[in-house]
């Protein structure tokens, strides 16, 4: 049987890993083919991509391994091999000798285990993994892969015909990863898109930023970046370090020493801060927080008669698990263990007792320093608070200055970042919570919009670095953060964009940087296969309803079960599976890097889908 695997980054990698391990082990014949229009790895990990010599990973180098594990359940055959951290240390000095552009990240490899990789050198690690796999086929199996975009499946006598490059070919199964999509504009970007042609301006609108050519801005001009999440920490990088910027140590903080030949950023968002730093990792390749509150069993005990959960009784669970974590690494810092002295186990002892909306008072009557009571309109909204009168910079310096101590003392005992990482070690059961509809319409859409605020500012900032760098570059005036409600317009008067905050601040550039990846939406999909499956219904608004309630996600519909895909008419599409970012909502929080030991979605994916694959085929076989 002919399987294709559309997407070569680590999800297409891992399907195919487990395709072939099950497909020895179990006797049945499978050609498998790979097709992406970018090396194996995929677009974000491109070696290829010179800007992937200098952006970095989220992930620390030990706690990211391609080889499924025990922690997945009915995983397949499993086989032994090294972690990227371990690849780097023992086969990557030579590995990368063997080809043009390895040997350009052979002066990447100086890394401990809690640092970040330059992207570019994942991809590689990707790319040997791939071999490797291909080490593992035999009389059962084949691993094929082509270079090259896929233009459009047709289903053609209960097989698949795929055209790519002029030509096309059949096959009996398809498995899609393709990550996200090439959009047109929404009516605001066309707007801006639009005005600056007209004008002959810069405009820069959702994309991956290492695609993303910012030669045309010029140095010393304002540009707006309107965005403060990863993305804009790539392209600060982009417009600072990779102009010829440095940064170099001054005592305990970074200073930027300038090329010259950087432009004036102004950036800003809806709530004027930037993601929060990862705190330093002091966690082991497999080491998870283990709740004591948010527990399966608890989760389980709030369902109602109907065994639905809702929101606010989820949210205060989690409330009680991240805001007891906070306190209990309080009390131990050296900083503040002094504050209580004798009295710690009677504090716990009145968190355990208490719900979440408690803690406050608790606190306070504990004498904790007020910056270190939890208070999240204080968390969430601390731009808000500054003082109008005051200057922002100075403020959101010392704003910095306090992430960047508390990240410092590391994501297990820090008293903010300690509990902030907590939500990555969770994330599974949330995911388990979500997936198998435990809320209602109602609730799902709370939980979309209200908890991923919370989880992605919280737990998916930067590694430190980036924060001690956004420092160093606010504090020598080449980047300017503008205060939250920024909100960015045409100028026709002035022929520039034109951005203003709550602050009153204003500020005209020639060019304007949308810092976000592409959204997933169907209706805005330009790549032909894209519109291809929006056109046979396979890719379509995922519509779910229950007890007179409904909601509408914009993400295309899988059974979350078995990843198959789901039509239009709800009806399963037989033979094609499909999982990741176009299924956002459907699933939950898809963008993920493969860790060892701790049940990683990707894997579990990847032992699903081939178990489903194998299995109709031999029941195809037999029949």
């Amino acid at each position: 049987m002919k399987i294709a695997i559309i997407g070569a980054g680590p999800r297409g990698i891992a399907v195919a890993d487990r395709l072939v391990a099950r497909s020895e082990k179990e006797k049945v014949n499978v050609e498998i083919k790979m097709y992406d229009p970018y090396p194996i790895g995929g677009k974000v990990w491109n070696p290829m991509n010179k800007l992937n010599h200098s952006l970095i990973t989220n992930t620390v180098v030990s706690q990211v391994s391609f080889f499924i594990d025990d922690s997945i359940e009915n995983p397949g055959p499993i086989r032994q091999g090294p972690s990227f951290y371990e690849w780097i240390q023992q086969i990557a000095p030579e590995y990368l000798k063997g080809s043009s552009v390895g040997k350009t990240y052979l002066d990447k490899l100086d890394l401990k285990e809690n640092d970040f990789a330059p992207r570019g050198l994942l991809g590689l690690y990707q790319q040997w993994f791939f071999e490797n796999i291909r080490k593992q086929t035999g009389k059962n199996s084949s691993l094929a892969y082509e270079q090259t975009e896929i233009k459009a499946i047709t289903p053609v006598n209960q097989q698949y015909k795929i055209d790519f490059s002029g030509t096309s070919e059949k096959f009996d199964f398809v498995f899609m990863a393709l990550g996200y999509g090439e959009n047109k504009y929404n009516d605001e970007e066309r707007t801006f898109a639009e005005f600056a042609k007209r004008n002959k301006l810069s405009y820069f609108g959702p994309a991956n930023p290492s695609e993303t050519n910012l030669d045309d801005i010029p140095a010393t001009q304002a540009v707006i970046i309107r965005g403060l999440g990863l993305t804009f920490f790539d392209y600060m990088i982009m417009l600072t370090e990779n102009r010829g910027g440095k940064f170099v140590q001054d005592g305990e903080q970074l200073k930027y020493i300038a090329s010259g030949r950087e432009p004036i950023i102004f950036a800003g968002s809806r709530s004027g801060l930037p993601l929060h730093a990862r705190g330093r990792n002091q966690k082991g390749p497999s080491e998870e927080y283990k709740p004591r509150f948010f527990t399966k069993n608890n989760l389980k005990n709030l369902k109602n008669h109907t065994g639905n959960l809702d929101y606010n009784s989820f949210f205060k669970l989690f409330d009680k698990e991240i805001q007891y974590k906070h306190y209990e690494n309080l009390i131990k810092d050296p900083d503040y263990s002094n504050i209580i002295h004798k009295r710690t186990n009677r504090f716990l002892r009145e968190l355990r007792r208490n719900p979440a909306s408690n803690y406050e008072k608790i606190a306070e009557e504990y004498h904790m320093p007020k910056n270190q009571i939890w208070n999240w309109d204080r968390i969430l909204n601390s731009a808000y608070k500054a003082d109008l009168h005051q200057s922002f910079k100075n403020w959101y310096i010392k704003y910095l200055d306090f992430d960047i101590e508390d990240a410092s003392k590391g994501n297990k005992d820090a008293p903010y970042a300690g509990a902030y990482d907590i939500l990555r070690d969770i994330r599974n059961l949330i995911r388990d919570i979500f997936e198998n509809q435990f809320f209602l319409p109602d609730d799902s859409e709370k939980f979309l919009t209200k908890f991923n605020a919370v989880n992605n500012f919280l737990s998916v900032g930067p590694p430190l670095i980036r924060i001690k760098q956004l420092r160093a570059l606010v504090d020598c005036h080449i980047v300017n953060i503008l205060g939250p409600e920024m909100k960015v317009e045409n100028d026709p008067r002035n022929k520039s964009f034109f951005a203003k905050s709550q602050r009153l601040e204003t500020i005209n550039a020639k060019s304007l940087i949308e810092a976000r990846l592409p959204s997933v939406d169907n209706d805005l999909a330009t790549q032909p296969l894209r519109l291809i499956l929006n056109k046979y219904g396979w890719y379509h608004k995922t519509r779910y309803q229950k007890n007179q309630q409904q909601i509408i996600l914009n993400a295309a519909q899988i059974n979350p079960k078995t990843y198959q895909l789901i039509d239009r008419m709800g009806q399963v599409v037989p033979g094609i599976y499909s999982a990741g970012i176009p299924h956002e909502g459907v699933s939950w929080f898809t963008t993920i890097i493969p860790r060892p030991g701790v049940r990683t979605i990707i894997y579990k994916e990847a032992a699903i889908i081939s178990k489903e694959i194998i299995d109709e085929i031999k029941k195809r076989t037999e029949t």
